[in-house]
Parts: C-alpha cells; sequence; structure tokens
C-alpha cells in the first residue's frame, strides 16, 4: 500500500506540475511583450520580497504534518484536530503578522526600486501580493491532512486546475487590457476561490473533522514548539540563502536584470519543482516507514532514492546545460540571454540543492529539525556576505558564487550528518563514497552530449532545439543503461516499472472484457 501511494503521488504530482508549469512560460512571455522588463523584473523581486516576510511562518507546518504522522495511523482523531486546531490559530496570526510587516515595508520600496517604476504603483501593486499571501495563511491549513492521508496528489490535481485558470485569464486580459493591477486581481480571486473549495472537499472527505473535539497535552505543544523554533532557524536560512538574489540584483544592478535572470531561474526551477514534486510524493511514505520499518530497511529504501535522485537531477541538470541557452533565444529572444559562467554557477547550484533531496526526505519524515537548528544561519550569513562582495567584483555570477561557496560549506554535509547519525546510524563517508561515485559518473554524459550536440546549439530554430532535445535524452539514458544495467537498485526501480505497466495493461484488459461482456 505504501508503494502504490506513493507511486500514485509521484506520478500525480509529476504530470499536474508539467501541466500547471507550462501556460506561465506563455503568460511570462505575453507579460514581457504588454508590460516590459521592469515590471516583470519587480514581480519577480516582490515574491522573493514575500518569501522574506514569510519567515514569520517559523516552519509551523512541516512540524504540524511531522506531529499528525504518528496519530492519524494510530486513528486518534482527537489529538489530529488538536494538532489542526492549533495550527489554524497560530497560521492566522503569522499571516497577519505577515501583512503588518509588508505594510512598513513599503515604506521602504523607494532604496530598492529607485526610480524605474513610479513608486505609488511599485506600493500599491505590493499590497495586492500581501493579500494573496495573507489568503494563503487563513485558509490553507487543513490541506496538510491530505498530505498525512499519503493523497497530497489531490491538491497537486486542485493547484493545477486554479494555475490553469489563472493562467488562461492572465494572458486573456494581457492581451485585451494590459494593467498589472488586472493580473494580479485575477489571482487574487481564483486563490481565493480554490481555498475555499479545497476545504469544504477535506470536510467531506473526513467528516470527523468538525464532530470532533481536539485535544492536545501540554507536552505534546511544548514538543511541537521545540520543532517549530528550531524550524524557524531552518525557514531563515533557507529564505536568506535562496529568497535574496533578487533582493540583491536589484540594489547593486537594476530591475531589468532581475527580469533576465529569473527567466533562466524560472526554468531551472521548473525542473527543481518537476523532480521536487515527484520525490515529495513519497515524504508521507517516509514518514509511515519511519514508524514501523526497521534500520536497515530504511536504509536500503534511502540508496534506492539516492540512486533515482542521480539519475533524474544529472538527467536534468545535463539537459539544461545543453538545451537553456537555446530555448530562452526562442521563447524571448536574443537580449533576455545570460552569459555561459552565470548559466553553469546557476545549473551547478541546482545540482548540488536537488542531490540532497534524498536526505532531506528523511530528515522531514524523522523529524531532525532541532539537532542542526543554528546551520542555516551560518550558511545564510556565509551566502549573503559572499553574494555581496562576489556582485561587486564579478556582477551577476557574484550572487550565484555566493549561493555554492554557503552550500559547500555548511548544508552540503550537515543535513547528510544529521540523517546519517540519527536515522541510519551509518558513517557518514558511506555517504560521500556514494556522493562521489554518482558525481564522476555524471560527467561522461555531460562530455558526450555537449561534443555531441554542439552544432545543433547555434542554430536558432525549434527543429534544432527539438533535435538537440533527443539527443540529451537518448544519449544520457543510454549511457546511464550500460553504467547501471547490473547495479541492485536499478534493477529495483526497473521491476517496480515493469510490475507497474504490467498492472495498468491487466486493469485495462479487464476493462474491456466487461465491456466486450
Amino acid at each position: 500500500m505504501r508503494v502504490k501511494k506513493a507511486s500514485i503521488n509521484v506520478f500525480v504530482n509529476l504530470l499536474t506540475f508539467i501541466l500547471g508549469m507550462l501556460p506561465s512560460f506563455i503568460v511570462r512571455k505575453a507579460f514581457l511583450v504588454s508590460l516590459g522588463s521592469e515590471l516583470l523584473g519587480l514581480t519577480s523581486l516582490y515574491t522573493n520580497i514575500i518569501g522574506l516576510l514569510s519567515v514569520v511562518e517559523l516552519g509551523i507546518g512541516s512540524a504540524i504534518v511531522y506531529s499528525l504522522y504518528k496519530p492519524f495511523a494510530e486513528g486518534n482523531y482527537e489529538k489530529v484536530k488538536g494538532y489542526l486546531d492549533y495550527y489554524a490559530k497560530l497560521y492566522k496570526s503569522v499571516g497577519f503578522v505577515i501583512v503588518g510587516l509588508g505594510l512598513i515595508m513599503t515604506l521602504f520600496l523607494r532604496f530598492i526600486v529607485k526610480d524605474q517604476v513610479n513608486l505609488v504603483d511599485a506600493q500599491l501593486y505590493f499590497l495586492l501580493f500581501l493579500i494573496n499571501t495573507l489568503i494563503s495563511y487563513l485558509f490553507s491549513y487543513k490541506q496538510c491532512i491530505l498530505n498525512v492521508a499519503q493523497d497530497g496528489y489531490k491538491i497537486s490535481i486542485g493547484t493545477t486546475l486554479s494555475k490553469l485558470i489563472i493562467s488562461v485569464l492572465q494572458f486573456a486580459l494581457l492581451k485585451m487590457y494590459p494593467n498589472l493591477f488586472v493580473f494580479l486581481g485575477v489571482q487574487i480571486v481564483i486563490n481565493l476561490l480554490f481555498y475555499l473549495y479545497m476545504n469544504a472537499y477535506v470536510d467531506k472527505m473526513f467528516p470527523w473533522l468538525k464532530k470532533t473535539v481536539g485535544r492536545i497535552t501540554n507536552e505534546e505543544r511544548k514538543s511541537l514548539i521545540k520543532n517549530v523554533k528550531a524550524l524557524f532557524l531552518h525557514k531563515i536560512g533557507g529564505i536568506l540563502v535562496f529568497g535574496t538574489d533578487n533582493l540583491v540584483i536589484s540594489i547593486f544592478i537594476n530591475l531589468t536584470v532581475v527580469g533576465i535572470f529569473n527567466s533562466y531561474s524560472m526554468i531551472v526551477g521548473a525542473a527543481q519543482g518537476l523532480i521536487s514534486s515527484s520525490l515529495s510524493g513519497v515524504s508521507a511514505s517516509v514518514g509511515n516507514l519511519l514508524v514501523d520499518g526497521s534500520k536497515e530497511t530504511i536504509y536500503k529504501v534511502h540508496r534506492k532514492l539516492f540512486f533515482l535522485s542521480f539519475w533524474i537531477v544529472s538527467f536534468t541538470t545535463i539537459s539544461l546545460m545543453n538545451t537553456i541557452q537555446q530555448f530562452v533565444r526562442l521563447w524571448l529572444g536574443k537580449g533576455q540571454e545570460l552569459d555561459i559562467f552565470t548559466i553553469a554557477l546557476l545549473l551547478i547550484n541546482c545540482y548540488f540543492f536537488l542531490m540532497r533531496g534524498s536526505v532531506e526526505r528523511f530528515k522531514e519524515g524523522g523529524g531532525i529539525y532541532y539537532q542542526d537548528r543554528y546551520a542555516p544561519l551560518v550558511e545564510a550569513a556565509i551566502n549573503l556576505l559572499a553574494s555581496i562582495v562576489f556582485i561587486k567584483l564579478i556582477g551577476l555570477p557574484g550572487v550565484l558564487l555566493g549561493t555554492l561557496l554557503s552550500n559547500l560549506t555548511v548544508i552540503f554535509w550537515i543535513k547528510p550528518k544529521m540523517v546519517y547519525k540519527y536515522i541510519f546510524n551509518q558513517k557518514l563517508k558511506e555517504y560521500f563514497k556514494m556522493y562521489v561515485k554518482f558525481l564522476i559518473i555524471g560527467f561522461i554524459p555531460l562530455l558526450v552530449t555537449q561534443l555531441a550536440t554542439l552544432q545543433l546549439k547555434q542554430i536558432n530554430s525549434i527543429y534544432a532545439l527539438i533535435g538537440n532535445c533527443v539527443i540529451n535524452v537518448l544519449l544520457i539514458n543510454l549511457i546511464y543503461y550500460f553504467i547501471f544495467r547490473k547495479n541492485e537498485e536499478f534493477a529495483y526501480f526497473r521491476d517496480l516499472l515493469v510490475s507497474l505497466l504490467g498492472r495498468t495493461k491487466y486493469k485495462w484488459g479487464s476493462l474491456r472484457l466487461k465491456k466486450d461482456m
């Protein structure tokens, strides 16, 4: 059942993410043409600022989800409802605090936006961003129960449908009435309707939520707050590392460069989201496994997930290295390109970020937040200081160099150390032996595809891009097949895939037989 639910979550998360992401590329192009690069950069900047303000959330959501695994598995609905009620209270308070901080932030926008956009308009745009954020904090708390029940794919489906509706309406309005106020207003209305619908769906699916009186003990509340405090530090670190790039670029360069940089970040982010969405589908299963699995079984699952992560992440990173520049030229035009050095740093950061996903699944599932609570702060401090120094020395690539430096010096080894020590009871060197081995293997398809696509990359046509993509798909996967065909982890996923395809074929056969009868 665990494998089945994880497989459903992975498949649906992948499909819905792709369907939700593709229209946003079309809308971004329409936005650039209709409203210009300055406003495009401004909206990207505001997204990051909202992310910085959301540090107030303290990681409450992650701590609550972890706390819900056991009582939900045991059918202790009073405790589940108690945690949810507490979650709702905290989340609503957080939403209003963020709005308050945002209102204060509007007074300082003149120093960030400078003279590139009318200040009054810039402040009003930011208020709309704040309203959209408040809605999510007021109405999103109930959805966590779906993740705990390993039905997170239902959230993915609902989110995707709302994104598609928003994209269609925004694209149409950009063509008919190009106005940023209208553009943001559509997003607010559809998001509100989405959250109201999802809450009604959760109430219908779990009718005991309305009937049950929630109760949690003071000890459980203290344990939760302890994890929340630790997650707060993780949240600060993560936001300062990944949420300050646009702010630094805006202050030290300009909004136009913010817009160009974010077009590439959007592509890389789509790849990251696709991979994270697929792997997050197994998060609830990992949490469930940690409750009733043996150490040996848990460690074997980790090795399987690491292997799967490497194949998917390296394939994605190498493919993007070969195609991203060509894609941007066709998508947005030559004036929207970045230099190769910046692109390389962006993708290296992407690789390191995604490759820690296998240990993060177990870290989250095991609730290990307190032990390494100060590591993200050290990472954030190194990142911010290094980014400012490097951007002054070498320009835009310096921001990414600062991120890479902070990653390698702190999080790269701290997170696996926590998981290997507290969950697997294994030596950390086993992780790095596995990591380095796969990293070296990854250079083989990188070099081969670089040479194989060298000429195609220079041709500015959709057919050349398709050919480039096909070569990457075939070569990378064929190389990995011949290298890993006798690998234990590869054999596991091969057999799993054959089994899933066999079940699908059997079900279709049964349906056709019934129809014929």
